[in-house]
């Protein structure tokens, strides 16, 4: 959310944390609560009607991961959990926007996001399995390393466009093209890149039907050749949930 002239508990964008979300692992259940009520500022600043919560983006890019059309490049299981931790610091300090409209640095967001974080691993007993489980998941996200944590940086990007043409379609908002030119060229996944192909198809022809002017086109960049390793695509081992070994099934 846009920043507030007075910070809450060192964040910009919500309430102070309330009572039932700051002790142990019923807490956190409490926090997570804040992402099904916190909105979407983008949608907010721009008059949606009943915009889109944190939760629901995020829910929505898990979904996405499981129509991933194969199994040999990407962790699909961790796509999932990628998708659905990597903007839980939002609970607390809220979906701030980029700093021209926020006024929050990269830097200043990051480091109000790491407190949050923290403040979320102590609730499950940090160091524990599970905050430490967390931990890892939210970090490999902000560092943008792993094959799995781009292409959820990319669903990132792909779903704010779903949503956008949805709120388009649904509410015939026009104010949306900022969207789009923020996003679509970042796509940097083939697959993603030819889901975003076909979204912005069916968008240019709505426009169309409904005699709406002055569409501006935007596209994700050409798709980049397939990784290889001495000549052969580079795989990693993935098991399919539901598959069951020989060995499994002869017990």
């Amino acid at each position: 959310m846009v920043a507030s002239s007075r910070p809450v508990d060192g964040t910009p964008a919500t309430p102070p944390v309330p009572l039932d979300c700051r002790e142990g692992t019923l807490g956190f259940f409490h926090t997570l609560e804040r992402l099904k009520t916190n909105k979407r500022t983008g949608w907010v600043n721009q008059g949606v009607d009943k915009p889109e919560s944190i939760m629901d983006h995020m829910g929505r890019m898990a979904l996405l991961c499981l129509a991933f059309p194969e199994t040999a490049s990407l962790d699909i299981g961790k796509c999932v959990m990628l998708s659905i931790v990597h903007d839980l610091a939002e609970a607390d300090v809220g979906d701030i926007t980029p700093e021209h409209a926020s006024g929050v640095s990269k830097a200043q967001k990051l480091a109000l996001e790491e407190k949050a974080m923290e403040r979320i691993y102590g609730l499950l007993g940090h160091p524990s399995i599970a905050s430490l489980r967390l931990k890892s998941l939210w970090e490999e996200y902000e560092a943008r390393e792993t094959p799995e944590s781009k292409f959820v940086k990319d669903l990132d990007l792909y779903e704010l466009c779903q949503q956008a043409v949805e709120y388009e379609n649904s509410q015939g908002n026009r104010k949306l093209q900022e969207f789009f030119e923020t996003t679509i060229p970042r796509i940097q996944h083939n697959v993603v890149k030819g889901w975003a192909r076909e979204l912005m198809a069916c968008r240019r022809a709505r426009w169309a039907e409904r005699g709406w002017t002055d569409f501006k086109e935007v596209l994700p960049p050409p798709d980049t050749p397939a990784p290889t390793t001495n000549g052969t695509k580079a795989t990693i081992p993935v098991r399919v949930y539901g598959e069951h070994a020989a060995d499994e099934e002869a017990q």
